[in-house]
């Protein structure tokens, strides 16, 4: 079995910078690198992982925790999280539920992003006197604690706002699970925008944010004698299954109701009519992510992460009613 002393003979250099360039360190001319990485190939070396992690106390490895893996947008931030960490040399562990707070309390990770609303804030703070953690889900405040996270309130505060001016009055909410951060602040925007513009009723329909939860509420909106004019859904999942059941149920989409979501989902493109939504660029966020956390690794200076921005894309799902 070839050693990396084999490595370095064969490409003519010393240990230490064959072991530089085969542990990715930036202190090698890219021609030498190229020399080295050759030469292990052809003797088929690999680095002992955790010889190297004991000698470096690095692992390599950049956590991502979510709470779930149904749906596109942890998909869309995964691929962006991943593509940028390849370029950088880092690898990408992707876990959820109890597992994710067991590679914490190990230091699996040399930094960790937090999707995941059922980590608690004291492994998180645990984990964080050592490694940097990125949240996404939560305000937390600590040593070593960043944060990034779509301004949901504001976004849907401003949309509603719109809506309002468009002509809208009779408005519903249809909401995710009661527990959802996300949910909360797009329905504390929904709230205050109605107030804002003195409209102090509405309906509010419980969901779960998913296709067959929306498809359900739909079903039963569809039926009722109290219709409402506009509904905006918490996500775009929910709202694709509304515009399923009203489809089937020949509700007319937008002159009887108008549906719209939040997230830009690829889905939204292609449903009939086209949903209007709250679009993130869910992809570039995560490539943000990923550049922040190995800048930070790397010890060059960080001064803010650069955050998603929210842009509404008005479809075929609502019209203007007040022309």
């Amino acid at each position: 079995m070839a050693t990396i002393k084999d490595v370095a003979k064969k490409a003519g250099v010393s240990i230490s910078t064959a072991s530089y360039a085969l542990n990715n360190q930036p202190n090698v001319h890219s021609k030498t690198r190229e020399k080295i990485l050759a030469a292990a190939k052809e003797l088929n070396y690999y680095p002992n992982a955790s010889a190297r992690n004991l000698k470096t106390k690095r692992t390599g490895n950049i956590g991502f925790f979510i709470y779930g893996f149904d749906g596109p947008i942890f998909g869309d931030i995964l691929e962006g999280v991943n593509n940028e960490l390849q370029k950088k040399g880092f690898n990408i562990i992707v876990s959820s539920g109890e597992s994710s707070a067991v590679i914490l309390r190990e230091r699996q990770v040399d930094a960790a992003i937090v999707f995941d609303s059922n980590l608690t804030d004291d492994t998180l703070l645990n984990y964080s006197e050592k490694y940097p953690v990125i949240v996404l889900d939560r305000d937390l405040k600590g040593k070593n604690i960043y944060k990034s996270q779509v301004d949901n309130k504001k976004a849907v505060e401003r949309f509603i706002s719109e809506m309002v001016d468009k002509g809208y009055k009779k408005i519903a909410y249809l909401s995710g699970p009661k527990d959802s951060p996300s949910n909360l602040e797009r329905y504390k925007g929904f709230c205050n925008a109605l107030n804002e513009k003195g409209i102090k009723e509405f309906k509010h329909y419980e969901g779960d944010f998913t296709i067959g939860c929306g498809y359900e509420l739909g079903k039963r909106i569809a039926q009722e004698t109290e219709k409402p004019e506009f509904i905006y859904c918490a996500n775009d999942e929910s709202a694709v299954g509304v515009l399923q059941a009203f489809r089937e149920l020949n509700v007319r989409i937008p002159d009887e109701i108008s549906v719209a979501g939040f997230d830009g989902i690829m889905l939204g493109e292609y449903t009939i009519p086209n949903l209007t939504t709250i679009a993130i660029d869910y992809k570039d966020w995560g490539h943000n992510l990923a550049h922040f956390i190995t800048v930070l690794l790397n010890e060059n200076e960080v001064l803010e992460i650069k955050g998603p921005e929210a842009k509404v894309k008005f479809k075929e799902s609502t019209k203007w009613k007040n022309y």
